[in-house]
Parts: C-alpha cells; structure tokens; sequence
C-alpha cells in the first residue's frame, strides 16, 4: 500500500473548516497539495529531507527542514489541525514529539495519525512460517523504530495526553478472485472484517485525536 506521499484514508478525517495545517514528515508535498486542492487552507510541511523539501516548497505555504527527533515545536505556532501520517514509527521516542505538540493545537484542534500495522494477516502469516523480511513500503520497512499494533497504537496516543475521538483500520479481507468480479461485495466483506478484526485485517491505523484538558 503506497501512502508515502498521499494517504487518502487520513485526508478524509481532516476537518473542512481547518484553516491551518501543519503535515509533519511532509514528504515531496503531494498531501499537503492535495488538502489545498480540497478547502482553502495554509500547510506548513516539516521534513528532513532537503531535496523533498525544496519540492514541497512549490506547493505548500511553509517548508522546515529539520530531523523530527529532535525538533523543537514551540516556534511553530497553532495549527487547527496536525498530521502524522506513517512518521511516528520512525521516530525515536514518539511520544515525546506528540507531548510537545500539545503546545501547537489551537483550542479545537485536532492531531490526525496513520500507523502502519505490524500484524496485519499478511505479516502474521510470514511470522508464523519464520520469515522475517524488511520490506520497503510495509510495516516491516528497515527504517521502522517501533513497531504498533491495534492496542499499542491506541496506548501511544493516550500515554501522551490525548482523547482519542475516532479510530479505524484501512485494509481487506482476503478475497483476490471475488474482489475482481463482484468488487461491490467485496467491499462490503472488508468493512464487516475491518469492524470485527482491526486488528488483523488493517493495513493501517487512522486515529483522530485532541489534547485532554489540563495535560
């Protein structure tokens, strides 16, 4: 599943009447381009890379350069809506950085998250034959840190002082043949699976969130 550069299940949770946006991990820009191609907004992206930043420059207000690990959020300023989308797994300590972003939700703000899932059926199924594979573009990437699945994904949102307002998988059921001739039904097989096992059918975690009072 590609969502290195646009993840629509996450794009569909951003509220219509955020006006500032801050994309963490903002990649080449293509998220925050296509949020500005949905509603009038202003993104500021933050990424390491300076190569993808200077192309995340020609389509969003703001570009950082810095290494998420050790970024500094006070500086950046209220935003009404903060996204993760696929980044906190590579940090080192995560939730110090969603601590810290606390400070940058304004009133009604919300922080939106996409997770990778490390027990997804496919990968349980390769863990239970013993095979072990980092594989770009999954859960398993080389460069993953941590590692979640539908319970600690919860645990790191919480553990760092947010309520969590909604939380999904996106993925599927196994269902290869009847997927190509009745797709209609198909979908209806993956949303049933989704609700009753996120956990083993989801590809992703979607959490929406907002700051508790008083943390």
């Amino acid at each position: 599943m590609d969502i290195d550069f646009i993840n629509p299940p996450l794009l569909s949770q951003i509220l219509k009447k955020a006006k500032h946006i801050l994309d963490l991990g903002c990649g080449d820009g293509r998220m925050g381009k296509k949020i500005k191609e949905l509603q009038e907004c202003s993104v500021v992206g933050v990424n390491i890379s300076e190569f993808e930043a200077q192309l995340a420059s020609k389509s969003l207000d703001k570009v950082i350069v810095h290494d998420l690990n050790n970024l500094d959020t006070s500086n950046l300023g209220k935003f009404d809506c903060i996204i993760c989308s696929h980044i906190l797994e590579h940090l080192y300590q995560p939730q110090q950085l969603l601590i810290q972003l606390h400070r940058n939700l304004s009133p009604d703000g919300i922080l939106i998250v996409g997770l990778p899932n490390i027990l997804f059926w496919r990968h349980r199924l390769r863990f239970l034959l013993g095979d072990f594979k980092y594989l770009k573009g999954t859960a398993t990437a080389h460069d993953h840190i941590h590692f979640f699945d539908w319970e600690t994904s919860r645990q790191l949102i919480e553990e760092a002082g947010y309520e969590i307002l909604s939380r999904c998988a996106d993925g599927n059921f196994p269902l290869p043949f009847i997927r190509k001739l009745i797709p209609v039904f198909a979908q209806k097989i993956d949303r049933i699976a989704l609700k009753l096992r996120p956990g083993v059918f989801g590809v992703q975690f979607i959490i929406t969130a907002r700051a508790r009072c008083g943390v």
